[in-house]
């Protein structure tokens, strides 16, 4: 796999300008730094076969689909059943993010929800799975910063 370290300039201007939008197209990408579509196809092809580029995804507004509220969310857990009962937690659609932790929680769990009642819901019935001893969650007031990658 290639490392960020040995990604050369053009590189790293290439996936600043995918990270914006990446459906800008080559010849966009052509304008913008001033080289052929030819070098864009195949440094792209690159970064792609060493896996820096995993895939291309879509950003929705949460809040236009009605996910107003947002959680984090600590679980404590009987540490033999740990990777369970993340793997459980990832067929939860509600359920953005989840990282298994050290320190006094096993896991933290970033959540969206539309109403007060579904973030009840969710809690109790976290609380209620067997392996499960405690949960600690906060509301999100203000999202200042939201991605899962490291801007290049």
């Amino acid at each position: 796999m290639k490392k960020e370290k040995d990604l050369d300039e053009i590189d790293r201007n290439i996936l600043r300008i995918l990270q914006k939008d990446a459906r800008t197209s080559y010849r966009e990408v052509q304008n913008k730094l001033g080289i052929s579509i030819g070098t864009i196809h195949n440094r792209i092809a690159k970064l792609k076969k060493n896996g820096v580029i995993e895939g291309y995804t879509l950003r929705l507004n949460n809040e236009k689909l009605g996910y107003k509220l947002t959680f984090l969310i600590r679980i404590d857990c009987d540490g033999k059943f740990t990777e369970n009962i993340l793997e459980d937690l990832k067929e939860i659609p509600e359920v953005c993010s989840i990282f298994h932790t050290t320190g006094e929680q096993s896991a933290a769990l970033i959540c969206r929800f539309k109403e007060s009642e579904d973030v009840h819901s969710f809690i109790r019935e976290l609380n209620q799975k067997e392996y499960i001893t405690r949960t600690n969650s906060n509301m999100i007031l203000k999202e200042y910063k939201n991605t899962s990658f490291v801007e290049i």
